[in-house]
């Protein structure tokens, strides 16, 4: 009896578990399509993010343009189509990804940087000490006589 009643919760658990991570699916409106249409327009919330973008507990603006997204691409338009729909009622709401000299530029100017530095420090490890004149032997002493009276 209790090997019956053992397989039987054993059973339930995995009904349980299998129901649970059906219900984690995502919906149709943030499929990896829809976010990818998304990523090209910006959020008007404020957030200065694009549309894909993955805020808890989740931005209504986002979600309920994702909606209209999933909505326009069910009825038959393409993606081009979608995010023009979008930048005619709101010019500003395209992403423009920075070109090359953004992405590049930063590690340009890191490299022109390091290169400057060591050219410096090479400089002055090659340069020879500078040669101090002989120090007058009467001034030296006096100094002697003067520190001998701090004592």
């Amino acid at each position: 009896m209790s090997r019956l009643k053992i397989s039987f919760k054993i059973g339930l658990l995995i009904a349980v578990v299998a129901a649970i991570s059906l219900a984690q699916s995502t919906s149709e409106y943030d499929s990896h399509e829809i976010n990818a249409i998304a990523a090209k327009l910006k959020c008007n919330c404020g957030c200065n993010q694009n549309m894909a973008c993955n805020m808890q507990p989740g931005c209504p603006v986002c979600k309920a343009a994702k909606i209209r997204m999933y909505n326009m691409r069910t009825s038959g338009k393409t993606d081009d189509e979608i995010v023009d729909s979008f930048v005619a009622e709101r010019p500003d709401a395209r992403v423009i990804p920075p070109g090359y000299m953004g992405v590049v530029g930063p590690y340009i100017a890191l490299a022109a940087g390091l290169g400057l530095v060591l050219l410096v420090i090479r400089k002055y490890m090659n340069k020879p000490a500078p040669v101090l004149p002989d120090a007058d032997p009467a001034v030296l002493a006096q100094i002697e006589k003067d520190l001998d009276k701090l004592d």
